[in-house]
C-alpha cells in the first residue's frame, strides 16, 4: 500500500480563501445553470422525461469515460491556469446558449451538445480543485479545508437554486442562464488570487510522460491511473463510503428526470411553487451546514453520518406522498425539500471531510477522480434510467425506485467499519 508522501511546508500561511471563494461562484454557476437550462428545456422546448434524463446523463458523461484519465493529468500538474482555463471555457458554452435563446434558435441538440461538454469542463474545475488544496494550505490543512469547500458547495447547491427559480420567475431562463455564465467566469478569475506551494515530492512532472516514448508514456499513464483505484479499494472504510454514496447518486439521477415534470406539468404547480421547493431546500440546506461540523464534535463523524444517510429513503417517500395525496401536494413537497437539505448537506459535509482524511496527498487528484467516476459517472445511467421509467411505468414508479435506492445506499453506509486509522496506513 502506497505511503503518504510529505508536502513541503509552506514559505507563509495561507488560507485557501480564494480557493473556497472561486468553488462557491463555481457551485452556483453550475447549479443556476442546471435549473435554467430544465426550465428552458422542459417549459420552451418541450422536452419529454426521457429527454429530461438524456440531458442530465450527458452533463455528468464525462466524469464516467474521462473522470480517471483526468485525474492522472491533474495531479501532474494541478495549477491555477488549469483552473481557470477550464471555468472560462464553461462560461463560455453557457454564454452560447443565452445568445442562441435570445437569437430564438435554441434546439435541444445544442442543449445537448453544451451539457456534454460543458461536463467536461467540469470534470478537470473539480479534481483540480480537490488535488490544488494541499498546495494551498499543506497537508495539515487538507481536510478542514475540503470540508469548508463541501460545506459552502452543498450550501449554495441549495440556496442558489432558489434564488434561480425566484429569477426565472421574474425574468425568464434566458437571463438567469445569462447570470449562471458570468458566476463561472468570476470564478475562474478568483482563484488567480490563490497562492501554491511547491509539489509534493516525487510527483511526475508535467513534461516528463511526454520525453519519453509514446509506449511507455502510455504504460506509465496507465500505471498512474490504475495507482488511484487500488489506493481507493486498498482503504475499506473510503471504498465502502464510495459504494454508498454511488447508490445514493444514482437514486437522485432517478429523481431529477422527472422532478421539474412532476412539479410543472404532472402536479401543475407553476415555477413559482418550483422556486418556493428550491427556497425551502436552500433553508434546511444552511440548518445542515451549521449543524455538521458540531454533531460530528459532539455525537462523533460515523454516527452522524449514518444518522443521516439512513433518513434519506423518509424524507424521499415525502414527494410519493405528494403525488399520491395532491391537494396536499405543496406542502407535502416543500416538507420534503426542507429535511433534503437538512440531510444531504450533513452527510456530505462530513463524508468529505473524511474522504479527505484517508486520501494520500500525492494521490488526492488520482483517488477523488476515481470516486467521481463511479459516485457521479453512474448518474448518466440513472438519468437515462429514471426518464425512461417515467415515460413506461409512471411517474410514482419512478420515485419509488428513488426511494429504494436511498434505503440500498444506507444499508451499505450504515455498516461500515469506520477505522480511519487502519485505512490511513
Amino acid at each position: 500500500m502506497p505511503s503518504r508522501t510529505p508536502d513541503p511546508v509552506p514559505s507563509a500561511p495561507t488560507t485557501g480563501r480564494p480557493l473556497v471563494l472561486s468553488n462557491a461562484l463555481d457551485a452556483a454557476g453550475r447549479n443556476a445553470a442546471d435549473l435554467a437550462t430544465d426550465v428552458l428545456a422542459v417549459a420552451v422546448l418541450g422536452a419529454t422525461a426521457a429527454q429530461m434524463g438524456l440531458l442530465n446523463a450527458l452533463g455528468t458523461l464525462a466524469f464516467l469515460v474521462l473522470g480517471i484519465p483526468v485525474g492522472v493529468l491533474v495531479d501532474r500538474s494541478p495549477t491555477v491556469r488549469l483552473l481557470l482555463a477550464s471555468g472560462l471555457v464553461r462560461a463560455a458554452l453557457l454564454g452560447s446558449l443565452v445568445l442562441a435563446w435570445a437569437l430564438g434558435d435554441l434546439t435541444l441538440p445544442h442543449l445537448y451538445a453544451v451539457a456534454t461538454l460543458a461536463g467536461t469542463a467540469a470534470v478537470v474545475v473539480e479534481t483540480t480543485q480537490t488535488a490544488i488544496a494541499p498546495r494551498a494550505v499543506g497537508p495539515a490543512g487538507v481536510s478542514r479545508l475540503v470540508a469548508r469547500m463541501q460545506s459552502a458547495e452543498s450550501v449554495i447547491s441549495l440556496v442558489v437554486p432558489a434564488a434561480a427559480g425566484v429569477l426565472v420567475a421574474l425574468t425568464g431562463a434566458g437571463p438567469t442562464l445569462a447570470v449562471a455564465a458570468a458566476l463561472t467566469a468570476l470564478a475562474a478569475l478568483v482563484v488567480v488570487r490563490l497562492r501554491l506551494t511547491a509539489g509534493p515530492a516525487g510527483q511526475p512532472a508535467a513534461g516528463a510522460a511526454s520525453a519519453a516514448s509514446p509506449v511507455r508514456a502510455l504504460t506509465r499513464f496507465l500505471q498512474e491511473g490504475r495507482l488511484g483505484w487500488s489506493t481507493l479499494r486498498a482503504r475499506r472504510t473510503l471504498w465502502r463510503l464510495t459504494l454508498g454514496s454511488m447508490v445514493v447518486n444514482l437514486g437522485l439521477a432517478v429523481h431529477s428526470a422527472v422532478e421539474v415534470v412532476l412539479v410543472l406539468r404532472e402536479l401543475d404547480l407553476g415555477p413559482t411553487v418550483l422556486g418556493l421547493l428550491v427556497s425551502a431546500g436552500g433553508v434546511g440546506g444552511l440548518l445542515g451546514s451549521f449543524v455538521a461540523v458540531p454533531l460530528g464534535d459532539r455525537i462523533g463523524v460515523p454516527r452522524v453520518v449514518r444518522g443521516a444517510v439512513v433518513l434519506l429513503a423518509p424524507v424521499a417517500a415525502l414527494t410519493l406522498t405528494a403525488l399520491l395525496d395532491r391537494d396536499r401536494a405543496t406542502a407535502w413537497l416543500l416538507a420534503g425539500s426542507f429535511l433534503w437539505g437538512v440531510v444531504i448537506v450533513v452527510y456530505n459535509v462530513l463524508l468529505a471531510g473524511v474522504a479527505a482524511e484517508l486520501t494520500p496527498t500525492a494521490l488526492m487528484g488520482r483517488v477523488s477522480a476515481t470516486r467521481r467516476t463511479l459516485t457521479m459517472g453512474i448518474v448518466p445511467v440513472g438519468g437515462v434510467a429514471g426518464g425512461l421509467l417515467a415515460d413506461q411505468a409512471g411517474l410514482a414508479a419512478t420515485i419509488t425506485a428513488w426511494i429504494v435506492l436511498n434505503a440500498v445506499g444506507a444499508g451499505i453506509v450504515a455498516t461500515v467499519p469506520f477505522r480511519p486509522a487502519v485505512d490511513r496506513a
